[in-house]
């Protein structure tokens, strides 16, 4: 009797406490303002990080499932749907460098792939509260796809960066090209839309990638400095 009286007592207890978490858990995660519990995962992600890299691909990532990013990669759809629009339209009509159009029309489509990708992604997480939710490491077909689109996406990823600077040498070898067609230079030209929509689009993604490191940046350096 006194061991039966035991075992209930730890499995009630137990049960208890299980029960004490989840409700605590569900309160922090629905009860909290989006700051308070992104600034809650900034923490936890440094107080679990190994090293300074660690850190900062945690908080990396912590950043674009946030729902300003998430709605921010939603809107900056529309830019890759205007690169692939001047690309077919001006294909022809930059002969001084005619790898521009072909970097717009590129660069877009893989962009959208990309944007689209993210903003799966980022609706998932945001609805399981946990990317793993949707990919279960328990389940192998769950892990094959989780690791098949980790090296997709990371190869997409860098195929952009890489198809990017590509660009921009492009786009800075002919700086400043006549815009209209010359008699005895029919191909020392370049429309002039599709080439200062190029530099506009590789300023704005500079812009972008600098304002996220900064951002990054700040987050590691205020962690580190509370943490200690």
């Amino acid at each position: 009797m006194a061991c039966r009286y035991l075992t209930a007592s730890f499995d009630d207890e137990r049960q208890l406490v299980r029960t004490s978490v989840g409700w605590d858990y569900q309160m922090s995660t629905e009860g909290q303002p989006d700051y308070g519990a992104f600034m809650y995962q900034i923490r936890e992600a440094n107080k679990e990080s190994e090293n300074i890299i660690d850190f900062g691909c945690k908080t990396s990532n912590i950043i674009c499932n946030t729902l300003f990013v998430t709605v921010f990669v939603g809107l900056s759809m529309a830019v890759p749907v205007a690169m692939v629009s001047v690309g077919v339209k001006y294909l022809e009509d930059c002969p001084k460098e005619p790898r521009i159009p072909i970097y717009l029309l590129v660069g877009g489509c893989f962009g959208m792939i990309k944007l689209l990708s993210t903003l799966w992604r980022n609706i998932q997480t945001r609805r399981y509260q946990d990317i793993e939710v949707v990919f279960d490491d328990h389940d192998s077909d769950g892990a094959f796809a989780n690791t098949t689109y980790r090296t997709m996406d990371t190869i997409l990823f860098l195929f952009l960066i890489g198809w990017q600077i590509a660009g921009t040498y492009w786009t800075l070898h002919i700086w400043t090209p006549h815009f209209e067609q010359l008699l005895h230079e029919p191909s020392n030209w370049c429309d002039k839309t599709v080439y200062m929509f190029t530099v506009y689009q590789l300023s704005g993604s500079y812009g972008v990638m600098v304002v996220f490191i900064l951002v990054l940046f700040m987050l590691m350096c205020c962690q580190r400095c509370c943490y200690r």
